[in-house]
């Protein structure tokens, strides 16, 4: 026989399963009470609420035939003595406020009322002339006297204690739906924590307990394996891409030996100015071509940081040999270069592609700064963050590159025209970046553009 799988609860049914839980809980402690109650009372630990009601009558009766005194009057009645005329011979067991009780009521005003019940009396006269105020009220005596006076009222004792007791009942069923929801929610942060730290490949366990929580799980999961397979195939699309650019790159490689290699051979020719300068030009270009093609393979190649390991070099020596490049690139183009003060600090990073990623701000910033204008080199450390900045005064990137700057090929930007390169820099940075778990950021100035590698060490 099949075994049956139990629907989890709505949070609406959870609610009502809560208010029943706690009321069922409340009557049965009342019930509890109860017999608890019932019970003293048989066995005389408390009297009934009238016993002195009903006693009263034949209290009185004795105390007018003189066959009681009233040192034998029960301790549940309150006692006075007065004279024909009203006044006190004797206060009995009554205190000063059931005294002034006693006096209204003899005064014939309305019966007063006592903290917690109405007080009732009964003038008896006695033998001797003077008249005995029975005082009582309608609350459940101790059987022992001594109980009486040393224990507070009972019966406002036993409601304290079934209201504790409801309190605790309550507390208690509280705690217990508590539980389920706070469990439920652990489901819900650790696969929320799982997919943030992109534990792509464990399926999300745990049965909820709650139908909404259950299916949030499920749509979870289901957003889990999704990612999973987008990486998937955005991985392969990447390893396949780094095939493509490997293979296009060795294949460019053995033209562009044969063009310069030949470029070579021409230049030692005897050749007239026009010649040599065509030779120089091609000499130059397969250069730029062989640059272009040393970034891709950078890219594409199988030797990336990830089969390599960092290393942990002195901040300042790194930036110094950024600052000698910028000097260089920006003298060439007639730029002025500015380096700023460099922290004392150890960093652990690719320095190869670290270097290349900062040769490409600098080479970018120069390329689009007009002859007069400035370059800045900041680096900065804060918190474990270090900050390598570009500044140039240049004409800014465009809306477009601001947003695709650091696409692959991007070359489209008409503000900071191309001049014949592959796009690659920005590209190039952005993975470097990425590589050390940092970010490239792109954004304008008041008068240029900033280019940043932000990378936690």
């Amino acid at each position: 026989m099949e075994k049956r799988v139990r629907r989890p609860a709505g949070l609406s049914a959870l609610f009502w399963r809560y208010l029943i839980t706690t009321g069922i809980a409340v009557l049965l402690l009342t019930i509890l009470w109860w017999i608890a109650l019932t019970t003293m009372m048989r066995f005389g630990v408390v009297y009934p609420a009238n016993t002195a009601a009903d006693g009263v009558d034949r209290v009185a009766q004795a105390l007018a035939a003189g066959e009681m005194d009233t040192a034998e009057i029960p301790y549940y009645y309150r006692w006075i003595v007065v004279d024909a005329d009203g006044r006190e011979q004797r206060s009995g067991n009554m205190d000063q406020r059931h005294i002034d009780y006693a006096r209204a009521a003899l005064a014939g005003e309305r019966a007063p009322q006592g903290m917690f019940y109405a007080q009732y009396h009964r003038l008896t006269q006695m033998p001797d002339g003077a008249s005995c105020v029975l005082q009582y009220d309608y609350s459940m005596p101790y059987g022992a006297e001594a109980l009486q006076r040393r224990l507070p009222e009972f019966q406002t004792c036993a409601m304290l204690v079934l209201l504790v007791t409801w309190v605790l009942a309550g507390a208690a069923v509280t705690h217990h739906f508590a539980g389920l929801l706070r469990r439920d929610a652990a489901l819900l942060t650790g696969a929320a924590e799982a997919i943030a730290q992109r534990r792509l490949d464990v399926p999300i366990c745990g049965r909820s307990k709650v139908r909404e929580f259950g299916e949030t799980l499920a749509a979870m999961d289901d957003l889990r394996q999704n990612l999973a397979q987008s990486l998937a195939r955005q991985w392969t699309m990447e390893q396949q891409r780094r095939l493509e650019l490997a293979a296009l790159t060795h294949d460019l490689k053995t033209p562009l030996s044969v063009i310069s290699g030949n470029a070579e051979l021409l230049g030692e020719e005897a050749l007239t100015t026009d010649q040599r300068e065509s030779v120089e030009a091609i000499l130059r270009s397969a250069l730029r071509v062989q640059d272009y093609v040393d970034q891709l393979r950078a890219v594409a190649g199988s030797a990336g940081p990830a089969n390599r390991e960092k290393a942990c070099i002195a901040l300042p020596a790194l930036a110094a040999g950024w600052q000698e490049l910028g000097r260089s690139l920006c003298a060439a183009k007639q730029v002025i270069f500015h380096g700023t003060e460099v922290p004392q600090l150890d960093v652990s990073v690719y320095r190869e592609d670290l270097d290349r990623a900062v040769s490409n701000l600098l080479d970018n910033a120069v390329r689009y700064t007009p002859a007069g204008g400035t370059v800045r080199l900041f680096v900065s450390a804060v918190e474990g963050v270090v900050t390598i900045a570009v500044e140039d005064t240049g004409p800014g990137f465009s809306a477009e590159a601001l947003s695709r700057g650091a696409c692959a090929f991007y070359t489209s930007d008409a503000s900071r025209p191309p001049e014949g390169h592959l796009g690659m820099g920005l590209y190039f940075a952005e993975q470097t970046a990425r590589c050390h778990g940092g970010s490239l950021e792109l954004r304008n100035m008041d008068h240029g553009a900033r280019a940043e590698l932000i990378l936690p060490v």
